[in-house]
């Protein structure tokens, strides 16, 4: 008898080791499983996704219920073998009562070599001891397997990518065109994030262009290498892409454009405007005298930030067009007497012909005069050098613009010496802090008196300062 339970015995081990072939008796339609389940000792769960380390214990689980008249079953385990079958993992006997239920579990120290990648594991049951006829069954897939290995060859172990929380089944997890090896043993950027530094450039392209992807701002110019790239077309590589002495980052603060060194066209690079002239780079004629600013600053030597660089009373370009020296107020004199004798000539001329003298030949005579004045050099007589005559002239197309003191003093002479300074605003344009700035220095200078009246100022000639200028209204 003993011989016969060693003989049956040994007759079970080698049917557990032995392939099956797949097609088994169709299962009965009244007993069923439960979905199968693995212990997490022993497995990885990634998304629906389960991982069985291979070499490493596990347990396998289900439920079983019996709808059926019989009370004894026979459970079995089984794993694809890759080549069409199955191979038996283990079996057990088992007592259900009719119509009741029972759990099934499975302990296994390791699975069979070979058995790797993924493979469907089937539970079946059959009625009693060696019976062929199988009443349920279940399956479910999972993925065997090793430690050491590198399921989807992107150069990290399995282990390392569990730690790591990488796709055990992808080589490039977070999609950015590197392999997940390459991102943390080359690069040591996130395999999880495919823009590690947030820069809008993905791992890959900052690899490949040369930039930091670990460094947001590689050249460190203010700007994110990914809104150089794909916003401004500067080099996330070099903080001053043109070369004008300013950073990318304070070109687009101050509007300047990062790709020119020279965006108002003037002759001056933006830095130089900036740093140096205190000029401005959008204008090319910051102070609008009609010179650019590289004219006045390196060929004429007048202040680009000036309309009236000498205090003449005539801008930098009437003198140049003249033939004065901007730079020089005494030269304005020498050229006066000419102008004056011109312009009393061409008031003859029109008095002559039956004409009023236009408004701007009677207009550029009191400038020539005031210019005169001014330099305290030469006097001349208040009135017009010219008198209207009986009718009225051809419009004169062209005039010299009058630098910004002058056109004050000619509003307040038109005035009769006297103004509101937010009338002044009103009729140049002017932003209300510029018109401060000027009357102030004008006022420094003695060509005029600032009144207090109320809330507001009246601005007076020096020498038409009103009587009630000192009374409780100032």
């Amino acid at each position: 008898m003993l011989a016969l339970l060693l003989a049956i015995a040994s007759a079970s081990a080698l049917v557990a080791a032995t392939p099956v072939a797949a097609s088994q008796p169709a299962p009965s339609a009244n007993s069923s499983f439960e979905p199968i389940s693995l212990s997490e000792e022993g497995t990885v769960q990634q998304e629906d996704q389960t991982y069985v380390w291979r070499n490493e214990s596990s347990t396998l689980s289900t439920r079983f219920h019996n709808a059926g008249n019989s009370s004894l079953y026979e459970f079995c385990a089984y794993v694809e073998n890759g080549d069409g079958g199955r191979v038996k993992l283990d079996c057990q006997q088992m007592n259900v009562d009719p119509n009741g239920s029972r759990k099934v579990t499975f302990d296994f120290e390791r699975y069979p070599k070979g058995i790797s990648g993924e493979r469907n594991v089937t539970v079946v049951a059959t009625r009693g001891f060696g019976n062929e006829e199988t009443v349920a069954e279940t399956t479910s897939t999972y993925t065997f397997i090793e430690r050491s290995g590198d399921y989807d060859g992107d150069g990290l172990v399995n282990e390392r990518e569990v730690e790591l929380g990488t796709d055990l089944d992808s080589r490039d997890t977070d999609g950015d065109g590197l392999s997940d090896g390459a991102e943390v043993d080359d690069h040591g950027t996130d395999p999880q994030d495919p823009d590690t530094d947030d820069d809008g450039l993905r791992d890959q392209q900052e690899i490949i262009l040369g930039t930091d992807p670990l460094n947001s701002d590689t050249d460190g110019d203010g700007l994110t290498d990914g809104a150089e790239v794909n916003d401004h077309g500067t080099d996330p590589q070099d903080p001053d892409t043109d070369d004008d002495g300013l950073t990318d980052g304070q070109e687009l603060a101050l509007g300047t454009d990062p790709r020119n060194e020279d965006t108002d066209g003037d002759g001056l690079l933006d830095g130089e405007e900036v740093d140096r002239h205190n000029t401005d780079p959008l204008n090319s004629d910051t102070d609008g005298d009609g010179l650019t600013d590289r004219a006045e600053d390196d060929l004429r030597g007048t202040d680009p930030l000036r309309v009236d660089t000498d205090g003449d009373s005539l801008t930098d370009s009437q003198e140049i067009a003249l033939g004065t020296d901007p730079t020089n107020p005494a030269t304005t004199v020498g050229f006066a007497g000419l102008a004056l004798a011109v312009l009393a000539g061409l008031g003859v001329w029109y008095r002559r012909s039956g004409y009023s003298v236009p408004a701007v030949v009677r207009k550029q005579s009191s400038d020539v005069v005031k210019a005169v004045k001014t330099d305290g050099n030469r006097r001349a007589e208040e009135s017009d050098p010219v008198v209207d005559g009986p009718a009225s002239a051809p419009p004169v197309e062209t005039q010299v613009p009058l630098s910004d003191d002058g056109r004050v003093l000619q509003m307040l002479q038109e005035e009769s010496g006297r103004v509101r300074q937010s009338e002044i605003v009103d009729r140049t344009e002017w932003s209300k802090s510029k018109v401060s700035r000027l009357l102030s220095r004008m006022e420094e200078e003695g060509k005029l008196t600032k009144i207090n009246v109320g809330r507001e100022n009246v601005i007076a000639l020096t020498d038409e300062t009103p009587d009630w200028a000192d009374s409780a209204l100032r």
